[in-house]
């Protein structure tokens, strides 16, 4: 069967290289890509901090792939069966580094690889995971809805690779709305999906069976389909189970329900699958070529006054789309000045929270250099002041910037929204004035701008200053002591609140390059749409300066193009109502 669908696959692909259409071209080169090696690909799926990595390194049996709170870069992690371990790091220029397995954090974390300054494309594992088949690849993708851009279009890349996906939610907190656009888009590609709530440790047995009910409501909504299961487990508990050999620590993770599913599925659907998406895609392929000729054929019939006359039409209604986009960029503008006003409200509170903080610890720790000499008591609590304001600082930044993207998150929809009316607005029109359908086009994205926060503490002894704790010197050891402890503990609200004013700074820059990226963003994807119609319109005027001979001939052709895609699209049907 899959021989049949080669055979369709090449007649297309060479209709499309008469078309010469970048888009289409695009499309052939993937799933050239994807199918001649007849890999199954398993896409792991999800939120930003759902707990991805720690599931794949549950589902592989080892501790391989990085985790932690913050997001990775915008890396996807391909993994294989193989009987000998070994990575290997693929470059966007086309370089390719063999490194050692635990290497990997030096090029997929944040930490190690900021904004991908590397030029990271791929990392592909080699492994001897027993847990599914040796033609199957494990695709660790980075999460959506970071503050990191570039993940969320990675992800949203991978959906119409993948031939099963696994969807993994958490319970902290339940389905979000950046969740409930991205699994819509999924279900609309991907047959098979594997819904996972990931930390179910968190919660009661109480809590869980609310989380699921409430999950599994909206899920069925969104894909269209009351046969929905989902899986909760904890991957922490599952991957120290396998370890360890921990049996009650697997049991406690409810993985096995999930991990006998899975390997069924594998087992006895996966060619079924491997085949449907190989058909499906080759589908998209065919409905692209005929919308591009059916169009370009509708316009040859078009006469040459009214043609003209709608291209006019047109480019009013480009001139209405530019009043729309200014008009969301304004309200855009105003969603990102309300996020930072919410700021400024709970600056005072997190100032005085941090004060109150750092300053009990300072006390505490006083106690244990209190025998020293001046001088270094002032050093030892200046280090372990500045060591704990970036401490406590760390914390609080974390929950300030989840706070942020929560905010962000829902302006975000908003814009997409707003964005998404418009595409469909020019769809619409195209259609109505000159027969053109275009494909929908619909993007997510989060924030452009990566954190170039660093902390400031303390402040420098000038050449011509005294320093203070040389005056102790004149009184007893237990009052100079304090007078040190009091100087060091008045001057941490003025740390406190500098950094607290270059967290606004950070934050304000971030806003402004993220509108920046999204107003860059949506100009060129619009143009993008506005450059396919003005193609199609510009080789329909042009073909009436044809001669009459010529301009039958290119009828001809495209009648002809357009008779062989029937023809392939009939066949194609046939391959699958025969599977």
């Amino acid at each position: 069967m899959k021989k049949s669908l080669d055979e369709v696959f090449k007649k297309v692909e060479n209709i499309s290289k008469k078309l010469s259409v970048k888009a289409i071209e695009d499309a052939i080169s993937d799933i050239k890509d994807k199918f001649s090696s007849n890999v199954f690909y398993l896409v792991v799926l999800g939120q930003f901090k759902r707990g991805k990595s720690t599931f794949t390194n549950y589902i592989l049996g080892i501790d391989i792939l990085p985790t932690g709170v913050v997001p990775l870069t915008s890396v996807i992690t391909k993994v294989q069966y193989s009987n000998d371990v070994w990575a290997k790091v693929l470059f966007e220029d086309g370089k390719i580094d063999n490194i050692d397995i635990k290497e990997l954090d030096s090029y997929c974390t944040e930490k190690n690889n900021p904004k991908n300054i590397k030029k990271v494309k791929e990392i592909h594992i080699g492994y001897p995971f027993e847990f599914v088949s040796n033609d199957v690849v494990i695709i660790d993708t980075p999460g959506i809805g970071s503050v990191y851009k570039h993940n969320t279009d990675v992800a949203y890349s991978y959906i119409n690779k993948a031939d099963a996906v696994i969807f993994l939610l958490s319970v902290d907190p339940p389905i979000s709305e950046l969740e409930k656009e991205f699994l819509s888009k999924i279900s609309e590609s991907v047959k098979k999906i594997f819904f996972v709530l990931n930390k179910i440790d968190y919660v009661s047995e109480i809590e869980l069976d609310e989380i699921i009910k409430f999950n599994e409501n909206i899920i069925k909504e969104i894909a269209k389909n009351d046969n929905i299961t989902i899986y909760p487990i904890s991957a922490k508990l599952a991957l120290e189970g396998k370890i360890s050999k921990d049996e009650k620590a697997f049991k406690k993770s409810k993985a096995k329900k999930l991990e006998t599913d899975l390997q069924n599925f594998l087992m006895t659907e996966k060619e079924k699958v491997l085949f449907e998406s190989y058909a499906k895609n080759i589908d998209r392929i065919i409905s692209m070529c005929k919308t591009f000729i059916e169009s370009s054929i509708k316009l040859k019939q078009v006469p040459l006054e009214r043609l003209q006359k709608n291209i006019n039409a047109f480019e009013d209604f480009i001139r209405k789309v530019e009043k729309n986009k200014s008009e969301i960029y304004l309200l855009f503008k105003g969603d990102m000045k309300n996020i930072l006003q919410n700021f400024d409200e709970r600056a005072e509170e997190y100032k005085q929270y941090l004060s109150m903080r750092v300053s009990e610890r300072t006390k505490e720790h006083y106690n244990s250099i209190s025998k020293l000499s001046r001088i270094v008591q002032k050093r030892e609590l200046e280090k372990y002041v500045e060591k704990t304001i970036v401490e406590e600082f760390e914390i609080i930044k974390m929950e300030i910037e989840m706070d942020i993207e929560k905010q962000y998150n829902v302006a975000l929809s908003n814009y997409f929204s707003r964005i998404n009316e418009v595409i469909d607005e020019i769809k619409s029109v195209a259609d109505e004035l000159f027969g053109i359908n275009l494909e929908y086009f619909k993007w997510e994205d989060g924030f452009t701008a990566s954190s170039k926060f660093t902390y400031k503490i303390g402040y420098d002894v000038e050449a011509l200053e005294v320093d203070p704790v040389i005056f102790t010197y004149f009184l007893p050891k237990k009052i100079a002591g304090k007078i040190i402890l009091n100087g060091i503990v008045n001057r941490i609200h003025v740390d406190i609140d500098r950094n607290l004013g270059r967290i606004r700074y950070d934050l304000l820059r971030r806003i402004e390059e993220s509108f920046s990226g999204f107003e860059k963003d949506m100009n060129l994807k619009l143009q993008f749409m506005f450059e396919t119609i003005k193609n199609l319109l510009a080789k329909a005027k042009s073909d009436y300066e044809l001669d009459k001979d010529s301009f039958q001939k290119e009828k001809a052709l495209y009648q002809e193009l357009l008779k062989n895609i029937y023809e392939l699209e009939s066949q194609l049907n046939d391959i699958i109502a025969k599977n």
